[in-house]
C-alpha cells in the first residue's frame, strides 16, 4: 500500500478524511478530500503492482454488483457500443471527424476489450489501444487490433494522434496528471482529448447516495473529479475545455418511465453523475 500525501492538482497537503469503506473482499479503504479544490482520492491505496490483482479475468466476468456480468459477451458489447455512440454524439465528434483527412489516428487509453477501437477502425481511423489487463488485450487482439498490454506512461509512439480517448479510465489511474500531460505531447496540434468519468460536485444525483454511491468502487476507482477540478487539471496541462456534458442518474431500473425522466433531467440540467469532456490541445501560437 502507498499513501498520497498531496493533492495532484493544488499540490497542497491540506486534506481531510471523508469516510472509510470496505471492498467486496473486506479490505478497508479511506476516501480523502482536498480542502482547496475538492478532489477526492483513496489514500492509502494499492501500489501499481498490487492493484493488478483486481483486474484479473474475474473482474470482467463475475462482478455483477459492480456493473459487469460478462464483459466479453455480445449483449454487454452492444450496451457499451450504445453508450459510446451517444457519447460521441454529445461531444460533437462527427463534426470534428469531418475536418480530418484520410490519415486520421486514434489512441484509446484503457481500451479494455477493444470495442471502441473496432468501431473507429471501421470508420477509417488508424487505431491504437493501451490497457493493463492482459485478458482484455488478448481478447482485443482476436479482432486484429493494435493493442499494447503496457503502462501508457512508459510507451513512446512514432506518430502523434488526432484524437485520444479516456472512456471511464481516468478514475482508475495512479497518476492521472501525468497521463494528461503525456496525452498533450502525443496529440497533433489542435488535436482533441475525450474523457468520460464519474462526477462529484455540483448539483448532482450522486448526493442522494452518500457512501453508497454506485461509483465509490474501492480500490479500483482511485480518483473522483468534479468538472471544476478536472477542467483545472486539463488547463494546467495545456488543454482548453470545448464541451461539457453530464448524464446518468443512477436511480430506478433501466427502461422504466421514472428512470427515463431522471436521466433526461441529468443531461438537460447538468445533474448527472457521469460527465463527458471534450478538450482541445492548445499550442503556444494559440495562446
Amino acid at each position: 500500500m502507498e499513501k498520497v500525501e498531496k493533492c495532484i492538482i493544488c499540490k497542497t497537503d491540506d486534506l481531510k478524511i471523508l469516510f472509510k469503506k470496505e471492498s467486496p473482499i473486506g479490505e478497508s479503504f479511506t476516501l480523502i478530500k482536498c480542502r482547496q479544490c475538492g478532489l477526492q482520492f483513496l489514500s492509502p491505496r494499492p501500489t501499481e503492482e498490487e492493484i493488478k490483482k483486481y483486474y484479473e479475468r474475474k473482474y470482467f466476468t463475475r462482478r455483477t454488483d459492480r456493473g459487469y456480468n460478462d464483459y466479453f459477451s455480445s449483449s454487454l458489447k452492444a450496451e457499451i457500443e450504445r453508450v459510446f455512440k451517444l457519447n460521441l454524439k454529445d461531444l460533437n465528434f462527427f463534426d470534428f471527424e469531418k475536418g480530418l483527412n484520410k490519415d486520421k489516428r486514434l489512441l484509446d487509453i484503457g481500451c479494455a476489450a477493444g470495442y471502441f477501437l473496432n468501431y473507429m477502425n471501421k470508420r477509417g481511423f488508424d487505431v491504437t489501444g493501451v490497457d493493463v489487463s492482459k485478458c482484455c488485450v488478448d481478447f482485443a487482439r482476436t479482432s486484429k487490433l493494435n493493442v499494447k498490454n503496457h503502462d501508457y506512461l512508459k510507451i513512446d509512439f512514432c506518430k502523434r494522434f488526432h484524437l485520444i480517448t479516456l472512456w471511464a479510465t481516468i478514475e482508475h489511474l495512479h497518476h492521472p496528471q501525468l497521463v494528461i500531460k503525456k496525452a498533450y505531447q502525443d496529440l497533433e496540434d489542435n488535436g482533441m482529448l475525450f474523457i468520460s468519468t464519474c462526477r462529484i460536485g455540483g448539483f448532482n444525483f450522486m448526493r442522494l447516495f452518500g457512501k453508497r454511491w454506485r461509483y465509490y468502487n474501492f480500490p479500483e476507482h482511485l480518483f473522483f473529479f468534479s468538472y471544476k477540478n478536472l477542467s483545472e487539471l486539463l488547463r494546467l496541462s495545456g488543454f482548453k475545455v470545448i464541451r461539457f456534458v453530464t448524464y446518468g442518474s443512477g436511480i430506478w431500473k433501466r427502461g422504466t418511465l421514472t428512470k427515463k425522466v431522471a436521466d433526461f433531467i441529468a443531461k438537460k440540467f447538468f445533474t448527472g453523475d457521469m460527465m463527458l469532456i471534450q478538450a482541445k490541445k492548445i499550442t503556444t501560437e494559440d495562446r
